[in-house]
């Protein structure tokens, strides 16, 4: 018999994890905004501002493609809403029975992770009074300017932790492959640990230093940041991957003066982007300098090409240096970039393939805690 497929608006979608925090039920679901419809909860707790306005982020999102102006109209009939307070719409043509606005600003419209963590708590407070079973998240990273998706997961995090008693299963909805990323790194740390410190990540200004411990090949980013000869080595096995169109873009431009940096598109890996760092001579680091002028270089190029998020992983094999002097120097660097310029660089994962490697990054991360950086600043809508 055959087997007809489902209409996509009937297909069900899955969480990509499940976790377990302090007694609830959390799935992460990363999913394209035009599947938002496809995710049901009894209530979907979307941050907002005093207009209630749907023009961006996520809300903008949910707008488009799922509840249409029917929810906007009816949100924007109940402003303007007070700072910390909670409005319920309808939601449209989504699967989510309805949806509790909360304010998350201040009457300034500028916000923090306190003035967070109260707009999701009342609204959890709302759901609860309203006999709520299942409550969705939406990741409002997006809606915020200069905010990263380690802090907005931290401080969902905390909301569920001191949840009312009668809500024990929750949906957290990611539309940004990236951000899934952030949140199922920060989420997996407090289903362990709790809230204890995560020393595996460091804000420096607007931008986020994150070490972690995976496959590059699985690790979205919007650059990969590859470690190589002046000459591009085009007989490398990760050339190859990347297939005709990253070849050929290679070629064109090798090659390039030892301590430089070049960008070429990403062709059949999935970053859109390679930037190739000639850091390396005779397959080794001849020296501090050589690798600090290399970083620098690939900075300069991803802040100008827009790399909201780069993939920093450590050469293999690595000669010239141990992993503890490669990342300290690397972290360093950065750090001092970072320093120099508002950059558009959102986050830096500094990837470690082994344990040795991330334990070398994440000892570059602490040490940075010790020196001068700018407290993030407020994030405005």
């Amino acid at each position: 018999m055959l087997r007809t497929a489902s209409h996509p608006w009937m297909t069900r979608v899955r969480p990509a994890v499940s976790y377990t925090i302090q007694g609830a039920r959390v799935e992460l679901y990363v999913v394209p905004h035009t599947s938002l419809h496809r995710v049901a909860a009894d209530g979907l707790i979307l941050a907002c501002d005093t207009t209630m306005r749907m023009t961006k982020g996520f809300r903008k999102q949910l707008r488009d493609y799922a509840g249409f102006d029917l929810v906007e109209q009816e949100g924007v009939s109940c402003a303007p809403l007070p700072p910390q307070g909670v409005a319920i719409t309808g939601a449209g043509r989504t699967k989510f029975r309805q949806i509790l606005h909360a304010h998350i600003f201040d009457a300034q419209y500028t916000t923090d992770a306190r003035l967070q963590l109260q707009g999701l708590q009342n609204a959890l407070a709302v759901a609860a009074e309203r006999g709520m079973q299942t409550v969705a998240f939406a990741d409002y990273t997006l809606d915020l300017r200069r905010a990263v998706a380690e802090e907005t997961a931290w401080t969902i995090a905390q909301a569920i932790a001191q949840r009312p008693q009668s809500l024990n299963q929750f949906k957290i909805l990611c539309t940004d492959a990236v951000n899934g990323w952030a949140f199922q790194q920060i989420l997996d740390w407090v289903s362990q640990h709790g809230f204890e410190p995560y020393r595996a990540m460091y804000r420096i200004r607007h931008t986020m230093l994150h070490a972690a411990l995976g496959d590059w090949r699985t690790t979205p980013a919007h650059g990969y940041w590859r470690f190589t000869e002046p000459s591009l080595r085009m007989d490398d096995a990760f050339i190859r991957r990347g297939g005709q169109v990253l070849q050929t873009k290679t070629q064109a431009l090798a090659p390039i003066s030892l301590g430089d940096a070049t960008i070429t598109p990403g062709g059949a890996l999935h970053y859109p982007f390679v930037v190739h760092l000639a850091a390396l001579e005779g397959r080794r680091i001849p020296s501090r300098e050589t690798l600090v002028a290399a970083v620098r270089a690939a900075l300069s190029l991803s802040h100008n090409q827009s790399l909201r998020t780069l993939l920093i992983p450590m050469p293999s094999p690595l000669s010239g240096v141990t992993p503890s002097e490669f990342a300290q120097v690397v972290a360093e660097t950065i750090s001092d970039y970072l320093h120099e310029a508002i950059s558009r660089i959102e986050r830096c994962i500094l990837l470690g393939a082994n344990e040795a490697e991330f334990r070398a990054w994440q000892e570059a991360v602490n040490a940075l805690r010790d020196a001068l950086s700018l407290p993030p600043l407020e994030t405005a809508p």
